[in-house]
């Protein structure tokens, strides 16, 4: 029985070491196609067959992101940025150390050549800094107007439910919390009308909505 003991023990150890021998971790930066780091983008990393099957980070102010716990195989890379085109790309992840992944994305000018206002990209920039200042109404004015006379800029809708969501969360009154979320939930059905497939749109207004619904409990 000591000797079964051992064996079984032997396995569980051999077990845990090639599931941990089995996890990788993927690292790189994004950059503008000027060569400057993009702050704040979101990567993410999917791959149907593994479990978990999704990764997400985010990229420091150099541009710089990681993720640790993917198993090797190959993932699709998708990464999002306010303002810039989205990239995507298979590609393989592996235990051994590798070079870090380089993603470099260009300017969105909207749907169609000349759709936008030539300072529409001054204009997101200036509401952005707003919004980072805290001043969250001036940010949620700028950004409505950026999305009045640009209707082809349907992303602007999700900074829009991003602003209305961090209002939400300020908000002590629960009346006034929650008319703020439906104006989020309004904002991501907007995008969704015209991108039905979008992911983040899909996962944030899911979010949304479960906070809805447990306020009115």
């Amino acid at each position: 029985m000591r000797v079964l003991h051992y064996v079984a023990s032997a396995f569980l150890v051999l077990g845990l070491a090639a599931t941990a021998a089995a996890q990788a971790r993927a690292t790189g930066v994004v950059r503008d196609v000027e060569g400057r780091p993009i702050k704040g983008a979101t990567v993410r990393a999917v791959n149907p067959d593994a479990s978990p099957s999704e990764f997400t980070s985010a990229t420091d102010t150099r541009g710089r992101f990681a993720m640790i716990g993917l198993r090797t195989g190959t993932w699709k890379f998708i990464v999002e940025a306010p303002g810039h085109v989205t990239v995507e790309a298979s590609l393989p992840v592996r235990v051994a150390s590798s070079a870090p992944i380089a993603f470099a994305m260009v300017r969105d000018p909207g749907p169609l050549p000349n759709a936008l206002e030539r300072n529409i990209h001054q204009q997101i920039q200036e509401a952005a800094a707003m919004r980072d200042a805290g001043r969250l109404d001036d940010a949620l004015t700028a950004y409505q107007d950026i999305r009045t006379r640009n209707p082809k800029l349907t992303s602007i809708n999700l900074v829009i439910a991003d602003v209305y969501r961090k209002k939400a969360a300020q908000e002590r009154d629960p009346a006034a919390r929650q008319a703020l979320l439906q104006q989020a939930l309004g904002a991501y059905e907007l995008l969704l009308k015209s991108d039905a497939t979008n992911e983040r749109a899909i996962a944030e207004s899911a979010s949304v909505r479960a906070a809805v619904a447990t306020r009115n409990e």
